[in-house]
């Protein structure tokens, strides 16, 4: 239940509080009389503006992260998974198996058409079932293959050839990198080899009729998740894994960049692992940057490059590359160590599990496939009905209402939300041309404006007005008095868009 605070400002006249009662997701409604409201509430949105020189924009979440420490919760693996012939941005692979089929943990069951597909791996022991199919987050059919455990957990034997990372070649490490599966989530869902290597690597600007070649300067490290709520990538940079040096190895071999930083969050650490990291460094080239991880979303990337650089990414389709960066999260450069010393592909994945709903959260290693059901079920179930189940963080995640789909290679968190949790659009009422939108907007762009345009279809005006250099981060939909399903509205727009 909401319970309204008050805030009056002496001697401003009387406004109907009802046009400005804002519901934030930390459950409490606030509630602003007087003329002055929005002074008021952009003061305390910007309160840390002087600690973050070069990212201004955004919203400063209320403290609200879970404690991870320990191991990571082991579910029981589980008795049947769904395994998407698609976990990322690209052609879907070809399979290689049938129904009756008996697999190993790791056995390869469909393959990589193109460098822009990944191989498809086994993620538990047993036999393949009925091809199938799961509607994704977006209503969009994915095809799928199932497989039934038979109660083991046997792996298949790689072909493991003890080699020295120094005598791998580029070459080398992209093809161990493919064949692990492995994907990166920055910016969107793409397989990590085609993220190192594209087409138009390295990058070239035609300016003044002279080519000029864009080089990577800086490999990017964030310690950090995209939101306070996620912990996956907190918990790795707190705990010591020679992977994560194998991993900057062989990323640095690959761009080239002569320099690494770590981006960490000022309310968490010292993280002795990277410190390690640093003073090794006889070349004195890596570095540990602090920034304010509740100053959302400097998580994500285009802030993170702003906030740590002071570079800007150009938008709507650039890429850090573009302005000499090579930015990852500290899960995926383990998770480049981690597959070039075992030669083993990527078949589970550490998650955010939380929400009021449920009996207990943590940091949950799931196979990939896993059904989202046994998840929750695993960590005690629902001890009140959620209101929402939303995959990804509480701010940039997407809802969906079938619990029977899988955990994939891009879930980064599973969250049950109560009805206290979550804000409601309803019938949401007409921007009142308050501002807010815009002062939080971390790309400065009109959000109120861009949403007039997508309720009345007008998606090319939208798109004209900067439609796709939204980053989806949902501060607009946080601070808008009025309810507005902002972040809905643009993704609606985008996809209208791009099918048109």
């Amino acid at each position: 239940m909401f319970h309204p605070i008050h805030f009056s400002i002496p001697n401003a006249p009387k406004i109907p509080s009802f046009l400005f009662k804002i519901y934030l997701t930390n459950g409490i409604s606030v509630m602003y009389e007087g003329a002055d409201f929005l002074a008021h509430v952009v003061n305390t949105l910007t309160e840390e503006r002087k600690t973050m020189a070069l990212f201004r924009k955004g919203i400063t979440l209320k403290t609200k992260t879970m404690a991870f420490t320990g191991d990571p919760i082991v579910p029981p693996l589980p008795s049947r998974v769904m395994l998407p012939l698609k976990h990322a941005i690209g052609e879907p692979a070809h399979p290689v198996v049938k129904k009756g089929d008996t697999v190993t943990v790791g056995q390869v069951i469909a393959t990589a058409p193109s460098r822009t597909s990944l191989p498809l791996h086994a993620t538990i022991a047993g036999t393949i079932g009925e091809d199938s199919e799961y509607l994704d987050c977006t209503g969009t059919p994915i095809p799928s293959l199932t497989i039934d455990s038979d109660g083991g957990d046997t792996w298949d034997t790689p072909d493991n050839e003890e080699k020295a990372l120094s005598s791998h070649t580029p070459a080398e490490i992209i093809e161990r990198i493919h064949a692990a599966g492995l994907i990166t989530t920055h910016l969107a869902s793409v397989p990590l080899a085609g993220d190192l290597m594209p087409m138009d690597q390295p990058k070239t600007h035609l300016i003044d009729g002279h080519q000029i070649t864009q080089k990577i300067d800086t490999l990017l490290i964030t310690a950090f998740d995209k939101e306070p709520s996620l912990g996956v990538n907190r918990y790795y940079a707190g705990n010591t894994t020679e992977d994560l040096a194998d991993g900057i190895t062989a990323l640095k071999m690959i761009t080239g960049a002569p320099a690494v930083r770590f981006v960490v969050d000022t309310h968490y650490g010292p993280y002795p692992q990277l410190k390690e990291l640093v003073a090794a460094d006889e070349e004195e080239t890596t570095t540990i940057t602090s920034v304010n991880g509740r100053r959302f979303p400097i998580g994500m990337a285009i802030p993170v490059i702003k906030a740590a650089l002071g570079r800007e990414v150009p938008l709507p389709f650039g890429h850090p590359r573009d302005v000499g960066v090579a930015l990852y999260d500290i899960s995926t450069v383990i998770a480049v160590g981690t597959a070039l010393r075992t030669h083993l592909p990527q078949v589970e994945s550490l998650i955010t599990v939380g929400g009021g709903a449920l009996s207990q959260t943590g940091i949950v290693k799931v196979r990939i496939g896993t059904p989202i059901r046994e998840v929750f079920e695993a960590l005690g179930g629902f001890h009140t009905d959620p209101a929402k189940i939303i995959l990804g963080g509480p701010m940039t995640g997407m809802a969906h209402y079938d619990l029977d789909v899988p955990v994939t290679k891009d879930t980064e968190g599973l969250f049950a939300l109560t009805h206290d949790e979550i804000q409601l659009a309803g019938d949401y009422r007409q921007c009142i041309n308050c501002g807010l939108c815009v002062k939080v907007c971390p790309v400065n762009l009109l959000p109120g404006v861009l949403s007039l345009y997508c309720v009345n279809d007008k998606f090319d005006m939208a798109e004209a007005e900067g439609l796709f250099n939204c980053i989806e981060c949902g501060c607009c939909d946080y601070v808008c008095p009025s309810r507005r399903p902002l972040v809905h509205l643009f993704r609606h727009a985008k996809r209208q868009v791009m099918e048109a």
